[in-house]
């Protein structure tokens, strides 16, 4: 009875897998990227400074604003894939660089996901830049602290801050032993 029981088990596993990436998988083939910029809601140049998120959530500086892009800050953050701790299969990832966004914006969020028209930038998408949008300049640097987890940051600082108060503690103990017994203030 095990041995029938496992191969069931194991076939019931690979359905449910299969059918779970199935309905996260892209609908259509990737669009060119003319054809992205063209129907993208939102399309800009910019380049990656850092991320976060598991390299989901890219803070990007934007430097060419294409298509509904008018009203973006100079810095924005978007979001490749779900809340930390959660994935699904067509969750984007970002490397340091530059890179033709091609996003939506439903509630004011960035949104990005892998079966967009977002890619890394190259030279042969400026011919597609509309009339009147001036070419970023060619290379601008990131942000040489990118890579840094910031809640490591933060358990680093508060170490610190541990230590500092433990070193003026005991340099107050020290200091109170070294005083005459008949001292008063």
């Amino acid at each position: 009875m095990g041995a029938v029981l496992v191969p069931l088990l194991l076939a019931v596993g690979l359905v449910l897998a299969g059918s779970s990436a199935t309905l996260a998988s892209c609908a259509t083939a990737p669009r060119s990227a003319a054809d992205s910029v063209l129907f993208g809601d939102v399309v800009f140049v910019g380049t990656v400074l850092r991320t976060e998120n598991d390299g989901r959530w890219p803070t990007v500086r934007v430097e060419e604003r294409w298509k509904g892009a008018r009203d973006l800050a100079d810095t924005v953050v978007v979001r490749g894939g779900p809340e930390p701790g959660t994935a699904t299969s067509v969750d984007r990832t970002y490397l340091p660089g530059r890179y033709l966004f091609v996003v939506t914006a439903p509630g004011g969020i960035l949104t990005d996901d892998a079966c967009s028209g977002t890619r890394p930038w190259t030279d042969d998408l400026a011919a597609l830049r509309p009339p009147g949008v001036s070419p970023a300049a060619v290379a601008l640097p990131t942000d040489p602290l990118g890579s840094l987890d910031m809640s490591e940051v933060a358990a680093v600082a508060g170490l610190l801050v541990c230590l500092l108060v433990a070193v003026v503690a005991y340099l107050y103990v020290l200091r109170a032993r070294r005083r005459p017994p008949d001292w008063h203030r």
